[in-house]
């Protein structure tokens, strides 16, 4: 039999939370709400090589015995204590905050009788599976910090509910179990899931595109085959209905709800693209709830539990700074038009970014106009806005006639970061062989040139431009020569012998299109020679209009820089022109131009240089670019935000770690 309560865990909060929950189940049908998601839905077909976490041969014969009446106490007990690390779970939960015991309780078998037998069951099953899923596939990095995300969801989770009179400890074990079969999907479907794009869509729509399901829906229906109750398996089932759940005051009220909202916080893998608006909403819904309070409320508790750890942003500070960003982003529906920041009046916005935006501006006294880009600064890290003061400090030092000019930046009253820069009139490189096709020969070499100019200044002081590439080369119009090249974004920009004073995570850094081996390998080792692979990169890239390295994914683009030979023979160009480019893309740094002054040199030399003159592209641009309406207004917003590269396409600027 199971042996009495101690009169101290009945209280009457407690009470009444037990009675908000009988009257919610009575009005909540949970067998209903499962079978119209479920609806007899199977779990996906993963490969042999990817094993479902299951609990151990201990725990299953513990599941076996909880359901007989007959059964002792003390063998539930002694089951338990076979796994310590189970056993450590189950005493950790029965002595948290929301028991409200007296005493600290020490005895399995005391803490069996403390949670109730059905409570027990399921508290032991997902322990068991929180340790089976530690084992899985996967860097210990990745899975400690899964781990982390869903143990802070799960105790979110029980604060809400605890708010809203439902059953805590079902919410905390819905939201500690939500994700179960996600990292599994991802390894089974990695292709699929490196396109999956947080910005621009939800992650389960992805999953109902392609899987026929998505990984609600899969976790639900395998916690419903291992008898989880009917409450945990409704609650997994329906956190990202948010729509459904919103319009359903008792939904919103209920450990449903609990459970959706913690899978709203921010973590590795961000499944909302409006997780922070959602979470706001919710918040109007149920006004005993802030979703900040909370947040300090679950840090604080694990660092009661864990401890803490330099490498951890909390999750006060991380709401609290997409809380911001999202008030900031409200803000910014006001235009900027006309507003004056120094001696610049904002005229008109002509380009956005995720952490930018860019506005054509006119000088108070001088006639020349000027583009200013603004930084959002709410999301940003302290790096990125060092790194953006960096970029126009050192911008603004370079003289040559073929390097973006900066004539001032500063901050705005509100805290937003701005520089003003050269207004561009043209287009990218990259934009003129996507719309006019590969370029001749004489052609190449005349841009190649200009480049190398821009390059020889900033070598010439130390700096590694570390990202060129065809959509940083702008062709413009200056002083009435056509095809003037300007090199644009020197965001990325490393100061020769200072590199190792980067953090580790923060050293491989450019475009993986363009990226030369040793930027991969041995980021600290980056010069000169890095930027001539790069330039070698875009140069193919003008000849043939193809990138080095297509139709791959970024690991595989990365083993292909390292590793694989591009198709020179594919290059419709003379053979010393397909020698110096080989030369430049040759793996090993030693093997190429030893500076860009040698490689302007090697230009210089072959026979179609000289050939194509600005008088050529003058009558290039006259014939091809349509007078009668103004040309682009290129201006580039480097992407400064720091992403997980597998998201990332092969022509974007990422920062990435091992």
């Amino acid at each position: 039999m199971e042996g009495p309560r101690p009169s101290s865990v009945i209280r009457p909060v407690k009470l009444l939370r037990r009675l908000q929950n009988d009257r919610a189940e009575s009005m909540l049908n949970w067998q209903e709400l499962i079978a119209q998601r479920l609806q007899g839905q199977s779990l996906p077909q993963l490969p042999s090589r990817i094993q479902i976490p299951r609990p151990p041969q201990c725990i299953a014969e513990f599941l076996q015995l909880v359901d007989r009446p007959s059964t002792p106490l003390n063998e539930l007990a002694l089951l338990i204590e076979k796994d310590s690390e189970i056993a450590t779970s189950v005493l950790r939960i029965v002595n948290g905050s929301q028991m409200m015991l007296r005493e600290r309780v020490s005895s399995i078998s005391r803490a069996i009788g403390i949670l109730g037998l059905q409570r027990c069951k399921m508290l032991v099953m997902s322990a068991a599976i929180q340790a089976s899923m530690s084992k899985c596939s996967g860097s210990h990095k990745q899975m400690r910090n899964l781990l982390l995300e869903s143990q802070e969801r799960a105790l979110y989770a029980r604060r809400v509910c605890g708010m809203t009179g439902g059953d805590p400890e079902v919410a905390y074990i819905s939201a500690l179990l939500q994700d179960l079969l996600l990292p599994h999907l991802m390894e089974a479907h990695s292709e699929l899931y490196e396109t999956y794009r947080p910005e621009k869509n939800r992650l389960v729509e992805l999953e109902n595109g392609q899987l026929n399901g998505d990984h609600s829906i899969f976790t639900a229906a395998l916690l419903s085959q291992w008898n989880f109750a009917d409450g945990v398996v409704a609650s997994v089932v329906m956190h990202h209905s948010h729509d459904e759940i919103l319009r359903n005051e008792l939904l919103v009220r209920s450990e449903i709800g609990a459970v959706a909202v913690s899978g709203l916080l921010p973590g590795t893998f961000q499944q909302e693209p409006k997780g922070i608006s959602l979470l706001m909403e919710y918040q109007k819904q149920i006004p005993e709830f802030d979703f900040l309070q909370a947040a300090a409320d679950v840090d604080e508790e694990l660092t009661t539990l864990i401890g803490t750890s330099p490498m951890r942003t909390t999750l006060g500070d991380r709401l609290s700074r997409l809380a911001c960003a999202a008030i900031q982003e409200n803000q910014e529906q006001v235009s900027w038009v006309e507003r004056t920041l120094g001696s610049y009046t904002l005229e008109e916005k002509i380009g956005q970014g995720g952490v930018g935006v860019v506005y054509r501006a006119r000088h108070s006294m001088l006639r020349r106009p000027a583009a200013v880009k603004m930084l959002k600064t709410a999301t940003l890290s302290q790096q990125v806005l060092e790194r953006f003061e960096v970029e126009a400090h050192i911008t603004s030092e370079l003289s040559s006639p073929h390097t973006v000019q900066v004539y001032d930046y500063g901050m705005t009253s509100d805290g937003t970061l701005y520089y003003v820069m050269e207004y561009l009139k043209g287009m990218s490189l990259s934009e003129l062989v996507a719309n006019y096709g590969p370029l001749p020969e004489d052609r190449v070499i005349h841009l190649l040139c200009q480049v190398c100019g821009s390059l020889a200044e900033a070598h010439s002081k130390g700096l590694v431009h570390r990202d060129i590439k065809a959509e940083n080369i702008a062709l413009t119009v200056c002083g009435g020569a056509h095809d003037f090249v300007k090199v644009l974004d020197f965001g990325l920009v490393a100061v020769k012998d200072e590199i190792p004073d980067l953090p580790d995570s923060c050293k491989i850094m450019g475009t993986p299109a363009y990226m030369a081996p040793e930027a991969i390998q041995a980021p600290d080792l980056v010069d000169e020679r890095t930027d001539l692979y790069a330039l070698g990169a875009v140069a193919y890239f003008c000849i043939t209009g193809k990138l080095l390295f297509e139709n791959l994914t970024l690991p595989q683009l990365l083993r292909a820089q390292v590793a694989e030979t591009p198709k020179f023979g594919e290059m419709p160009c003379s053979d010393e022109f397909r020698a110096i480019i080989q030369s430049c893309l040759q793996k090993k740094s030693a093997d190429r131009p030893q500076g860009v002054m040698e490689l302007a040199s090697q230009l210089g030399r072959c026979q179609a240089a000289n050939s194509w003159s600005f008088e050529e592209a003058q009558q290039w641009w006259k014939e091809h670019v349509d007078s009668s309406r103004k040309n682009a207004s290129h201006v580039l917003i480097p992407s400064l935000e720091t992403q997980l590269a597998p998201t990332k396409d092969q022509d974007e600027t990422v920062i990435f770690s091992d």
